[in-house]
């Protein structure tokens, strides 16, 4: 009976059939009235709750109409106090009174649906739609916990994403900056190369000279081997292109020394 009743007032709260009566189409709005009313007040933000304060106070409009229609009088004036609440809260312009107007609202919620219950049971001969009311009470407040379980979950969800995205974008900005910056030392790299290289070259002339100067026979024995690529600057650092060009400027002053001690021998 309570799965039964579970699907009706799903079917009654989505589809609107036109096998409703008028109590049940009253106590559908009622509950759709009571939920939006919950949503309005547990928003975060004035926007999300005239959101939901918009269409409670379109369903708590139409219980008024319906009540008014079955002759239940005080669920009717009920309803118009709600609704006339909910237009309050959208009037408002600030989350704090916006809010204030919806949980009176949603206070009168419960209030709303026992009337329509005790006017449905006093007006029909039928005890069992006194459960049927009963049931759809139960399947609504059923409803509700499981909409605001899964709200919950999407709260959660989204503030997940958000922490991912802000990480990805820090990753983002970290690799941009040291892209940035290993574009730079390689700029400073490649001007110690051409610079060192040029100046290792002109030692190297300079040595020669002196070399025949000594012994028109004489050759100084040159290295080259100082002469790279740009390429080969990628896989060292900035200290690494400084110390392989002084070591080399080390080993050519070396091996000068070496070659000018035999004219000292001679």
């Amino acid at each position: 009976m309570k799965r039964f009743t579970l699907v009706l007032f799903s079917a009654c709260f989505i589809l609107q059939t036109n096998a409703q009566d008028v109590y049940e189409d009253a106590m559908t709005a009622a509950s759709y009235a009571y939920s939006h009313s919950k949503k309005a007040h547990s928003a975060n933000n004035v926007f999300h709750t005239q959101e939901y304060a918009d269409k409670a106070a379109e369903a708590f409009e139409k219980v008024e109409n319906l009540a008014d229609k079955c002759g239940c009088s005080e669920a009717n004036e009920t309803a118009y106090e709600a609704k006339t609440n909910m237009i309050n809260s959208l009037e408002e312009d600030t989350y704090e009174r916006s809010r204030f107007y919806a949980k009176q609202a949603k206070e009168l919620g419960p209030k709303l649906l026992e009337q329509l219950t005790d006017c449905q049971s006093n007006n029909t001969p039928y005890t069992e739609d006194i459960a049927i009311a009963d049931d759809i009470n139960e399947a609504t407040e059923e409803v509700l916990i499981k909409q605001q379980e899964l709200e919950e979950k999407k709260r959660q969800l989204e503030i997940e994403q958000k922490k991912l995205e802000q990480q990805i974008a820090e990753q983002k900005k970290a690799k941009a900056a040291f892209e940035a910056e290993r574009a730079a030392e390689l700029k400073e790299q490649a001007i110690i190369k051409t610079k060192a290289e040029l100046a290792l070259q002109k030692l190297e002339n300079a040595l020669q000279e002196l070399s025949i100067a000594f012994d028109n026979d004489s050759l100084f024995e040159t290295q080259k081997d100082y002469v790279r690529s740009e390429n080969e600057l990628k896989n060292e650092t900035l200290d690494d292109t400084k110390n392989f060009y002084v070591n080399r400027a080390k080993e050519l002053t070396k091996s000068a020394m070496l070659q000018f001690a035999s004219f000292n021998d001679n």
